[in-house]
């Protein structure tokens, strides 16, 4: 990703520079620094007398290279949170009407799409007949497809259960293979993204048709047993972009082709897109300075440690102790194979 943006975003940026998010230049240049004397290193040598520069990564949730330490440590932290209990993976999404405005407004319609996502999951199952709990939630937004394109949507990871109305039982679904009705979760964060768009936007809200409010949305409910294959699936895109650059199998100078899976097929496919629509495809994807994609709610949130700590006791269940993996070795020679030794750090370039 860094070469094709050293090929073409000097003319990129020529051509609209002046409409470019300062979000997007700022992953633009983590991107091009990423891994070079610009941001500075480590020096290690070998007993053979061979010196090695190992350059520092930018660590810009935009860039392809970077992210793998953060997803890893994330991951672990997770793992000592499940439950011994069965999870579900609750998706929402938003009509394709609604996407322009969303891309539009980024700061205020993200926030409101994860709040809402996770309120209409604990509104439904605290009222609903088939649960009536409390229970807490792991939201994490993702906008993209396969192929790049915008498709902001909201994955949940849920426990199959909650903390009763007094806070003294720990209630189960009423039937083992059956969480919650995916039609009226799909109406409440209907209904409640709707009042959340009227009072942020009220000018940008009276342009939508009211047709969309009128169409069924979507709310997908799918078990994921231990919730471990949910969070590993969520581990790809909390740290890390939404993109791998090792999908770019061509760049003629005027179209980049990269491949994608059909989500239908699963079949492999190859999508051809001019220079300057594959880099603003890309580029939509970056979120917005400071905006937290990942978010916890009910008692899963921070603020919630002591009903926490008493859903452990109502489980007799113990966190497992937190296993973070281990630092990176230093790096092996390559003309002989021994480990090499740290010298020196090298310090950034000046701005």
């Amino acid at each position: 990703m860094a070469e094709v943006l050293r090929r073409h975003w000097p003319a990129y940026q020529r051509r609209f520079g002046a409409k470019l998010l300062p979000s997007h230049r700022d992953a633009v240049q983590a991107i091009l620094q990423c891994r070079t004397p610009a941001l500075g290193g480590q020096l290690f040598a070998c007993e053979c007398g061979r010196l090695e520069y190992v350059y520092h990564s930018c660590n810009h949730r935009a860039c392809p290279r970077c992210g793998h330490a953060d997803t890893t440590e994330w991951l672990a932290r997770q793992r000592t949170k499940l439950l011994p209990v069965p999870y579900y993976l609750v998706t929402f999404t938003v009509p394709e009407p609604l996407r322009r405005l969303i891309r539009s407004h980024q700061k205020p319609l993200y926030g409101a799409l994860i709040h809402e996502a996770a309120y209409a999951l604990m509104d439904v199952a605290r009222e609903h007949k088939d649960l009536g709990a409390r229970i807490g939630v792991l939201a994490v937004l993702q906008t993209w497809a396969r192929d790049l394109h915008f498709h902001p949507h909201v994955h949940c990871v849920v426990p199959a259960g909650g903390l009763s109305a007094d806070g003294l039982r720990w209630v189960r679904p009423k039937r083992p293979d059956y969480f919650l009705p995916q039609t009226v979760l799909a109406r409440r964060f209907r209904t409640r993204f709707q009042a959340a768009l009227r009072q942020a936007l009220p000018d940008a809200f009276r342009t939508i048709p009211r047709s969309v409010w009128r169409q069924d949305w979507v709310a997908d409910v799918q078990p994921v047993g231990s919730g471990e294959p949910a969070l590993k699936y969520l581990a790809a895109y909390v740290h890390r972009s939404a993109f791998s650059a090792e999908r770019i199998v061509a760049d003629d100078g005027q179209r980049i082709t990269f491949t994608y899976r059909e989500g239908q097929t699963g079949a492999w496919r190859k999508m051809p897109l001019l220079v300057a629509q594959f880099i603003a495809r890309f580029l939509q994807h970056v979120l917005p300075r400071g905006f937290q994609r990942v978010r916890y709610f009910g008692w899963l949130a921070p603020a919630a440690q002591a009903r926490w700590e008493r859903i452990q006791a109502l489980l007799d269940w113990k966190p497992p102790e937190l296993v973070l993996p281990d630092p990176l070795p230093p790096p092996t020679c390559p003309c002989c194979q021994k480990p090499m030794r740290w010298v020196e750090a090298l310090p950034r370039a000046p701005p």
